[in-house]
């Protein structure tokens, strides 16, 4: 049985981007402080509020966002986990970066094609789209029972 083909948050890219959010948070600070001007703490708060955000993507680093096996597909949504065996799939791809606002993700659509669950690629995670789809087709015809 091959290995699981898993996503996962890219964590030296939120740690770089925290480190680098408290460093500017430690300059506008230290500015402030010196300056005793109101804006600049209002942008020390900022840029460290930032670099706590980016912390949370190294708070669950080693969870997987999406998991696809010999079964089917577990992934991460707002309420939690979903799961789909392979026969319960109508459709999965990878959707490519669209512009520049929308990144590329999996989409998994249901059977009945009323329901469907993405999951991030791409930069902030350890996957390319390209070897997502290798990974992904390479399990559902191994599993097209």
């Amino acid at each position: 049985m091959p290995e699981p083909f898993e996503i996962h948050r890219r964590t030296s890219l939120y740690l770089v981007l925290a480190a680098a959010c408290f460093a500017v948070a430690a300059g506008y600070g230290w500015r402030a402080y010196d300056h005793e001007e109101p804006l600049l703490w209002a942008l020390t708060a900022v840029f460290a509020v930032l670099g706590l955000i980016h912390l949370r993507g190294l708070r669950d680093a080693r969870t997987p966002l999406f998991v696809a096996d010999d079964h089917g597909v577990r992934m991460r949504a707002r309420e939690g986990w979903v799961g789909l065996l392979w026969s319960e799939m109508g459709e999965i791809r990878i959707e490519r970066r669209i512009g520049v606002r929308y990144d590329p993700r999996v989409k998994v659509v249901s059977r009945d094609g009323t329901k469907f669950y993405t999951s991030p690629l791409g930069l902030a995670t350890n996957v390319s789209p390209g070897e997502a789809e290798v990974q992904l087709a390479r399990r559902r015809s191994a599993a097209a029972y």
